[in-house]
């Protein structure tokens, strides 16, 4: 029956999700905020986030539809939802969820280089904005791999792609160090470049973390192990946005790995990826009651969770 409800995808199923979300946002938040004085400002603060997280959620469907990165079904969206109840602190940061809003408008452009319409529009709109993404957060510029496996991948790698690319991600930054030198702050600029990690993993001694980690690492697993053979065995885009995913997910892990203080919060970045190599393998599997365990085994995981 879950199969078969969330195998569509319609305004009936976005709302069905969205309000599973918005159960996960307002336990997270009421539990969390037990000291804080609820007033206006409070509300209003919330409602914002809320808003953030609409937007991030239509570029989130946009990249998935757009792409055919999944085929016509929610769970995608389903799967992308539930992992903030498996993360709740993912939640509680504004700026985490901007930057993440600008990754997968970096992404849009990304994975639209399949098309080879409007080519070079859309690959320094991919360096304009993973120059955006390193003004803000420096180590994100690890998703440049993206674009340049990217562009091998659908395209042609040659000097005008590649000069292209770096004139768009210069463009910012030219801006941004225009702007220092005028105020004299040069040293934030160079401050970008300083770099160190700290390779503190005590987060997942935790163990809703630890949990949540390992049984998302041992489906995460199963779905790459499964879907990898029959994926290289054929030709076409599909296989070349299979590699393109694992390497978003490969980034996505060492970003947050060399991160000088590593949070909950973070980990909003491994969702997109995780998403989508999760609903390859669902998509795959043929007997619908396996299909049903695992969403239901989705769907509960969150609240067994919050009760432990």
């Amino acid at each position: 029956m879950l199969a078969n409800f969330f195998g569509k995808s319609n305004p009936a199923n976005f709302i069905v999700i969205f309000s599973i979300f918005l159960g996960f946002f307002l336990t997270h938040n009421i539990t969390s905020s037990l000291s804080v004085i609820f007033n206006f400002n409070f509300v209003l603060d919330q409602v914002l986030m809320l808003t953030f997280f609409l937007v991030f959620f239509f570029f989130f469907n946009f990249i998935l539809s757009k792409n055919k990165l999944t085929l016509y079904n929610s769970y995608g969206f389903l799967i992308f939802v539930l992992l903030f109840g498996f993360f709740p602190a993912s939640m509680s940061s504004k700026h985490e969820l901007f930057l993440n809003i600008l990754v997968l408008v970096y992404l849009r452009r990304v994975y639209s280089l399949r098309s080879g319409k409007d080519l070079y529009k859309k690959i320094f709109d991919s360096g304009f904005w993973l120059g955006i993404l390193f003004l803000l957060a420096p180590k994100t510029v690890l998703f440049g791999i993206l674009l340049f496996l990217s562009i091998w991948l659908f395209q042609k790698i040659n000097l005008r792609t590649l000069l292209i690319s770096c004139l768009g991600f210069l463009a910012p930054l030219t801006c941004y160090v225009t702007y220092c030198f005028w105020f004299n702050q040069t040293e934030e600029f160079t401050a970008l470049f300083l770099w160190y990690a700290n390779y503190n993993f005590e987060l997942f001694t935790e163990s809703s973390i630890f949990t949540s980690s390992m049984v998302l690492g041992i489906l995460l697993m199963i779905s790459i192990i499964i879907k990898t053979p029959k994926v290289i065995s054929i030709s076409g885009n599909y296989r070349k946005y299979w590699i393109l995913i694992i390497f978003n997910f490969i980034i996505a892990i060492t970003v947050l790995t060399i991160q000088n203080t590593l949070n909950e919060s973070q980990f909003i970045l491994l969702f997109f990826p995780i998403s989508i190599i999760l609903t390859n393998w669902l998509e795959s599997i043929q007997k619908s009651f396996l299909k049903n365990i695992l969403i239901a085994s989705l769907l509960i995981t969150p609240i067994i969770l919050f009760i432990i």
